[in-house]
């Protein structure tokens, strides 16, 4: 076989969010064993364009930004999933603002017009704002780090809400 140039990284990583193809996704991991987790982040927080599921695949590599901010308006990628959600379809840009929140993204971050999240919720992603606004609480006053310390001194035993 002669060699042939192939596709970029950048390229390879774009075509498998638009064709939702973790085997690809996970192709351009394996080739960049070599580099550090710091540089392997690096790489992904540049790469930039429409993600689909791959994007869980995403979230689960070390040092990912959550929360990087864009150039023009100041969004969070939170701010892009509800931007989504409000433009196209509601389930999907929904799903893909919990799994950011899930990642560690913050709900509370303003982008450049001083809105959070949930404030450019329209009717349609009326529940959308719901959740935003439940994990907003649940960040400010420190509910989610409690609850994990909590679950670990539980030892397997439930929660007082599980006993009633």
């Amino acid at each position: 076989m002669a060699d042939v140039e192939g596709a970029s990284h950048k390229e390879q990583v774009l075509e498998a969010c638009r064709r939702d193809n973790v085997e690809l996704f996970h192709e351009v991991l394996n080739d960049m064993k070599d580099k550090s987790k710091e540089q392997t982040a690096d790489f992904f927080n540049t790469v930039t364009d429409t993600m689909d599921d791959v994007m869980d695949e995403l979230l689960n590599i070390e040092f990912l930004e959550c929360d990087p901010i864009t150039r023009r308006d100041k969004e969070t990628p939170i701010h892009c999933a509800v931007r989504y959600a409000n433009e196209r379809e509601v389930e999907l840009g929904e799903a893909m603002a919990k799994m950011l929140i899930e990642a560690g993204g913050d709900p509370r971050v303003k982008d450049g017009h001083g809105r959070k999240p949930a404030e450019i919720c329209t009717p349609r992603t009326e529940e959308l704002r719901g959740i935003l606004i439940k994990e907003e609480y649940v960040l400010h006053e420190g509910l989610k780090n409690a609850d994990a310390h909590q679950d670990d001194d539980d030892d397997g035993a439930g929660s007082a809400s599980d006993s009633e």
